[in-house]
């Protein structure tokens, strides 16, 4: 695993752990990674980056890894750490963009840092849980639903939920099995690649180190995800996408709809298979962040 590469900022009195990626790299991007999630990324989101020529700055979001906890954080606190850790490694303009989870935390840093932005991708990502005219559940499979609707009651209701799905999916994994419950009826496409992580080196440590802090990060990502997130979609001025899977059913399609209707000018890009993103994805979302006009 990658402990040459991790590193540490102070935010205040926090700490804001990171890794950045493909150092020399003659283009720069955050990712934002889904939820839950880890800093620690595998060979193949790695060399995706750095086959498009990109540096590759990842930043664990409060709860993972040893990054601080924010209690009652919104989405659009992820730019305090941000501008934190860009002040050290010395970042002018870049891209970001995010996948599920880490797709919103993708738009605030967008949205809140315009002048250093070239280019936005939310990818299977979520709708501002409070947009308007957007039955956010519909078309969500049952198991996300339980989920997400348990998050916006409250830590109380939703931390013992998250406890077992995380206990549930490392077992599973250990087992040799996949990390998403039979309930989030996830079509093959996405149990195939899922399946296929084993085979990736490192596997099992990443998804441990998901979990360094418990399921702290997981409780934060979600509860933030359902209430205001504290930016418009508006905001965002500099070249924008939407990525979303064809057979997702994560994410319906009324969210991305809403995406692209409310994001200036922001591009359609429809993807394959379902929520899980394979090469072929990684490396059409890094060619577009190269050219976003082209």
């Amino acid at each position: 695993m990658p402990s040459d590469l991790d590193e540490y900022v102070l935010a205040g009195e926090r700490r804001v752990e990171y890794c950045l990626y493909n150092r020399g790299g003659n283009r720069r991007a955050i990712f934002q990674y889904g939820t839950p999630g880890t800093r620690w990324l595998s060979p193949r989101q790695i060399g995706a980056a750095r086959s498009a020529g990109f540096e590759l700055l990842v930043i664990d979001r409060p709860g993972y890894g040893r990054t601080s906890l924010r209690p009652d954080r919104r989405i659009a606190d992820v730019v305090d750490d941000t501008r934190a850790v860009l002040e050290v490694v010395g970042w002018d303009r870049f891209a970001v963009w995010g996948g599920s989870g880490g797709a919103p935390h993708a738009l605030a840093i967008a949205a809140r840092l315009p002048g250093r932005v070239t280019a936005c991708a939310s990818v299977v990502g979520l709708a501002p849980y409070d947009a308007a005219g957007l039955d956010w559940y519909a078309g969500m499979s049952a198991g996300n639903v339980e989920e997400f609707r348990a998050a916006a009651r409250g830590e109380h209701a939703y931390r013992p939920l998250v406890e077992g799905l995380a206990a549930d999916a490392m077992a599973s994994i250990e087992a040799g099995g996949i990390q998403v419950a039979g309930s989030y009826q996830l079509p093959e496409v996405d149990r195939r690649a899922l399946a296929a992580r084993h085979e990736e080196g490192g596997y099992r440590e990443r998804m441990s180190q998901t979990y360094r802090q418990g399921v702290e990060g997981w409780v934060e990502d979600c509860i933030a995800l359902t209430q205001p997130w504290g930016f418009e979609l508006s905001e965002l001025t500099m070249p924008a996408s939407v990525w979303y899977g064809a057979a997702d059913v994560l994410v319906s399609r009324d969210h991305h709809e809403y995406l692209l209707s409310a994001t200036p000018g922001a591009q359609r890009r429809e993807l394959g298979g379902g929520h899980v993103l394979d090469g072929q994805d990684l490396a059409a979302i890094y060619d577009w962040l190269a050219n976003p006009s082209g």
